[in-house]
C-alpha cells in the first residue's frame, strides 16, 4: 500500500473516478493540498466526504506563493491567516499547513520576473503560515522554486524564535547540498514524477511548475543519497505526470511509478519503499484516523 502525500483533487474534474482508480492500485491514503482559501475549503470538503476505510483522504490547507496575491488583495493577509486557522481547526482531517513557500521567476520571459515587492509579499505570506503551523502543531507543506537560500533563512529564523518547525519540501527540485540543508532543519523531502524525467526542462515549453529545473539527474542523486526515514512520495497531480505518461493528466495512482523509480535507483524492492514512505507520511502528518 502507498500514500500519495501531495495531490490536488480540487483541481481534478473527475476526482471521483480518480479516487476509484487509486483504490484499485493499492493507494490507501491521499493528502489533497489547498493552494488558496477556496481550494483549501474544497480540499477539506473532498477529504471529509470521500474518505473511507478503503482509502483515507486528508487535507492540507494553505496559500501558495503564486496564488496568494489575489486572496491577500481581496481579504487582507490577517483575514487570510485567520480563515486558514478556522478551516484547520474545523476538522481532524486537516493534517498540514500548505502549500506555502517561495516561488521566484528569474527571467523576464513574458514579463514574469519576480520583483522585490513580490518577493517581500511572498516572504510575509510564507512567514505567517509558518507561524500558524507552529501554533496549530501541524507540519508545513513547502513549495520552493529558485529560492532555497531565502527559504532556509526564513525557516531558520522562525525555528530559532518558535522551535517545533517541521514539514516537507514537496516535489523537491534542489541538489544534494540543498537537500542536506533541508534535512538539517528537520524536514522531510518528497519526490514527484519529476524524478522520472529523461530530458532537460529548460525548454520554453516547460510549465511554471518545472521552469528553472536544469536537470532531473540532480533530483535522482538526492533520492539515491537520502536517509530512508525522511523520504516521501507524491504525484502533485493533476500536474507533473511521470514518464512514460508525460502527456497525460496525472493522478494519485501514479505514485506507484515514483516509488518504483526510487526503489530501482536504490536497488531495493518496491515493497520496501512503499512501506518506508507510507510510514514516514503517517508519522509526519499523524495519519491515524
Amino acid at each position: 500500500m502507498l500514500v500519495d502525500s501531495h495531490c490536488h483533487l480540487d483541481s481534478t474534474s473527475d476526482f471521483k473516478d480518480v479516487i476509484k482508480r487509486a483504490k484499485s492500485n493499492e493507494i490507501d491514503k491521499i493528502i489533497t493540498v489547498g493552494t488558496s482559501i477556496e481550494s483549501s475549503k474544497k480540499s477539506l470538503e473532498i477529504a471529509e466526504e470521500y474518505s473511507n476505510d478503503d482509502l483515507k483522504i486528508y487535507a492540507a490547507v494553505g496559500i501558495h506563493p503564486q496564488d496568494g496575491k489575489e486572496d491577500s488583495e481581496k481579504f487582507g493577509l490577517d483575514l487570510c491567516i485567520h480563515t486558514l486557522k478556522e478551516i484547520a481547526n474545523s476538522s481532524e482531517r486537516v493534517v498540514g499547513i500548505g502549500e506555502t513557500g517561495l516561488d521566484y521567476r528569474l527571467t523576464t520571459d513574458k514579463g514574469q520576473l519576480t520583483t522585490d515587492k513580490e518577493r517581500a509579499f511572498q516572504k510575509e505570506l510564507f512567514r505567517e503560515q509558518v507561524k500558524l503551523a507552529v501554533q496549530l502543531k501541524l507540519p508545513l507543506v513547502i513549495h520552493c522554486r529558485n529560492a532555497f537560500d531565502e527559504t532556509f533563512d526564513l525557516l531558520s529564523n522562525v525555528k530559532c524564535q518558535l522551535s517545533n518547525v517541521t514539514g516537507v519540501f514537496h516535489s523537491f527540485t534542489g541538489n544534494w547540498q540543498e537537500a542536506q540543508k533541508a534535512l538539517d532543519l528537520g524536514f522531510y523531502i518528497s519526490f514527484s514524477g519529476i524524478i522520472t524525467f529523461k530530458q532537460s526542462l529548460r525548454s520554453s515549453s516547460a510549465s511554471w511548475r518545472t521552469a528553472g529545473l536544469k536537470n532531473a539527474k540532480d533530483i535522482q542523486e538526492v533520492a539515491s543519497k537520502m536517509p530512508l526515514d525522511r523520504i516521501l512520495v507524491e504525484t502533485d497531480s493533476p500536474f507533473l505526470s511521470p514518464e512514460p505518461y508525460r502527456k497525460d493528466k496525472n493522478e494519485p495512482k501514479n505514485v506507484r511509478i515514483v516509488a518504483q523509480f526510487i526503489a530501482d535507483l536504490r536497488g531495493v524492492s518496491l515493497d520496501k519503499i512503499a512501506e518506508i514512505t507510507s510510514r514516514n507520511a503517517e508519522e509526519l502528518f499523524r495519519l491515524n484516523n
